[in-house]
């Protein structure tokens, strides 16, 4: 397993003396977890010795489903490089200045210590459960084996409520985010969604598609990022990237389930709805749309991103991805018709 450089300078090593039974996610509080003698609390950050908040694995940044793909290898789960390491407190510490609220790092504390309330904070507070001791191989070893124990505890709740107000703020921030952000931003979600994602290399006009990835069910596909209110370039875009697939790769183009992610749906009045349905019309492939406010709602209510079904494919007859995101999410979603063009267009 790869160390990080935060274990260098730690003053302490934190275990728990039991595993919780369950762990709930609440809006504005840190999570809480749950004990086989009915007790429950909030657990403070473990100070994690590889901090799954800070950073990626190196598997799941590499979609090995292509093999010598020319991917970033940048591991920073932040997209926007927002949290750092505090020697002092042996605990991440989050610039909120450069915060977008993604979430993300929330999803993937194994306690739930990270917490949205306003802004993304990170709960210090120890809980009777926790135990300290000395930093040696006998204690990381013990820390370690209890964090890969806490990825199969279940867990419940939603991590962040969504509104129109929060969207609107998280929108707002997005919109000042400059263009070298982007698809890292997309990566970052969709990993955080349970797939295997590689971007390529910024600079590199010789790969083309921004991105692969792999579903944790299997399914494969090349991804195109687009911020900008222009989606018909990437509608475009996708047919180049099958095309780049199968020659180099050999990637048979019907087992390629390419993705859009954008900021928002295309007005219904762009070509983007009509190319898409074309292309399924003409070549049998269909092209899965998702917001990027989408991909941040899944990630707040713990689900995955499921392509299988073919359940994101939207055209020009239907526009909408609200109904998907309700029968995942399995509730209403309180964000208002066309609200940012994250559900259903615009205009």
């Amino acid at each position: 397993m790869q160390i990080f450089k935060e274990t260098a300078n730690r003053n302490r090593i934190c275990i728990l003396s039991e595993l919780p039974t369950g762990i709930r996610y609440y809006h504005a509080g840190p999570a809480r977890a749950h004990f086989a003698d009915k007790t429950d609390s909030a657990i403070a950050c473990l100070g994690c010795v590889n901090p799954a908040c800070m950073y990626f694995s190196e598997e799941e940044v590499c979609c090995d489903t292509v093999e010598g793909f020319p991917h970033d290898q940048s591991l920073s789960v932040c997209p926007m490089e927002a949290m750092k390491w505090n020697d002092c407190a042996d605990s991440p510490s989050i610039d909120t200045t450069k915060c977008i609220d993604c979430g993300i790092c929330i999803s993937r504390c194994p306690v739930g210590a990270i917490y949205f309330d306003g802004r993304i904070k990170v709960n210090l507070d120890s809980s009777s459960k926790q135990r300290y001791y000395k930093v040696d191989a006998k204690s990381i070893g013990a820390h370690i084996k209890q964090l890969d124990e806490l990825e199969r505890v279940g867990r419940k709740g939603v991590m962040i409520s969504e509104s129109d107000e929060l969207m609107n703020i998280i929108y707002d921030k997005l919109s000042h985010v400059r263009n070298n952000y982007h698809n890292i931003i997309g990566r970052n979600l969709l990993i955080a969604l349970g797939c295997k994602c590689s971007m390529r290399r910024i600079g590199d006009v010789y790969t083309r598609m921004d991105a692969i990835y792999t579903s944790r069910g299997g399914t494969f596909g090349a991804v195109e990022i687009e911020f900008g209110r222009d989606t018909l370039d990437a509608s475009r875009g996708v047919l180049d990237d099958i095309a780049v697939l199968y020659t180099r790769y050999g990637v048979d183009k019907f087992t390629n389930k390419v993705l859009v992610v954008c900021l928002q749906l295309p007005n219904a009045r762009q070509g983007y709805w009509q190319v898409v349905k074309d292309v399924k019309t003409v070549e049998h492939i269909k092209i899965s749309t998702i917001t990027i406010g989408a991909l941040m709602l899944l990630v707040w209510n713990g689900r995955l991103f499921i392509p299988e079904s073919d359940s994101y494919y939207v055209d020009y007859d239907n526009m909408s991805i609200r109904d998907t995101l309700i029968k995942q999410i399995g509730r209403t979603i309180n964000i208002s018709d066309k609200e940012l063009g994250i559900l259903e267009p615009l205009k």
